[in-house]
């Protein structure tokens, strides 16, 4: 984020956990906006090596056991090598039935390093707490619009949110517009807490993930593709609805589509910063996406495009009035 920004950074600041802001500054009297992306990912720590060189994991984030069999991950020791193992686990074949037919739990996995023993797995440099992360590769698939990768969750929404100030490069605008990059978001929206304190935003749009309802056995209620996805509530943020509505006329005005989702489970960084000071006026724009927390999800380009076009508009176009406005249509 750093790097790709330089050309319209003013300035680049951390917080004490590692989120970086990078401010794009504007006229010098208008509000802050704080854009969020988080760039953690779920992963594992090393929890524990047998004997026989086998590595029991601690999860980091959220897993469904179901997706890790015979997946191959990346483990960084302390003096930052990189291993690659593959996450092995009991045989199916001789299990009853109702032994096999049930998703595997994360405690009943292990990570095989093609050692064979602990001894040489402790040559390799690997100890306790080392960072161990899903291993995978960027597609392009059939059609070209649909991407593959890892941590899409939410390296994504860290790309939103940097294209928006490069997108302003050559443009006039009142506000301070802030890319973050916030960290910890998967173990509780930790780094999204202490980044608002470091901006100390007026207003704030957080940028995430949701899951794509466009499978088969599913409802199709949220599409890849579509345009843009606005978040009503989700288990930690009510949107704020002056907000909401803002961005949706500025949708329309823009001919972008729009659609509106609602989780019963699961947060994004708007469920920390919305509550910082006196309250954040804050929304989260989520770009749908296939087999999140897997070792691949997918996304659709004009998902992102038209996030990124309403964001330009809307940052360019944000005001002290226009905050006024907002703030009061919510009362």
């Amino acid at each position: 984020m750093k790097r790709w920004t330089e050309s319209v950074a003013d300035e680049v600041t951390y917080d004490n956990l590692g989120s970086i802001a990078i401010t794009k500054k504007g006229s010098g009297s208008g509000p802050k906006v704080m854009l969020a992306g988080h760039v953690d990912e779920i992963g594992f720590l090393v929890k524990s090596i047998d004997d026989n060189g086998f590595i029991r994991l601690h999860p980091i984030g959220g897993w469904w056991g179901h997706v890790l069999p015979s997946h191959p991950v990346t483990i960084t020791t302390k003096k930052g090598d990189k291993l690659t193992g593959l996450i092995g686990s009991k045989a199916p074949h001789g299990m009853p039935a109702d032994v096999r037919n049930k998703v595997m739990e994360i405690k009943d996995l292990f990570v095989d390093l093609g050692v064979r023993n602990k001894g040489e797995v402790e040559l390799l440099g690997v100890s306790i707490g080392d960072m161990v992360t899903p291993k995978s590769d960027f597609m392009v698939l059939g059609n070209p619009n649909f991407l593959a990768a890892k941590a899409w969750d939410d390296r994504i929404g860290a790309i939103i949110a940097t294209q928006v100030l490069l997108n302003l490069k050559d443009r006039q605008h009142e506000a301070d517009v802030v890319a973050v990059g916030t960290v910890q978001e998967e173990v509780g929206l930790r780094g999204a807490k202490t980044a608002a304190y470091l901006v100390k935003p007026d207003v704030a749009v957080s940028l995430d993930v949701t899951i794509a309802t466009d499978t088969p056995g599913d409802d199709n209620r949220i599409k890849m593709g579509f345009g843009v996805t606005m978040e009503l509530a989700d288990s930690s943020h009510l949107g704020h609805r002056g907000l909401l509505g803002h961005l949706e006329e500025m949708a329309k005005g823009l001919n972008l589509p729009v659609q509106f989702e609602l989780l019963a489970a699961g947060g994004t960084d708007s469920g920390e910063i919305h509550k910082s000071f006196d309250g954040v006026i804050a929304v989260t724009c989520s770009i749908p996406s296939r087999y999140i927390h897997s070792h691949y999800a997918l996304i659709h380009r004009k998902d992102v495009a038209d996030t990124i076009t309403l964001l330009t508009e809307f940052v360019a176009s944000l005001n002290w009035d226009t905050v006024e406005k907002i703030r009061v249509f919510n009362r």
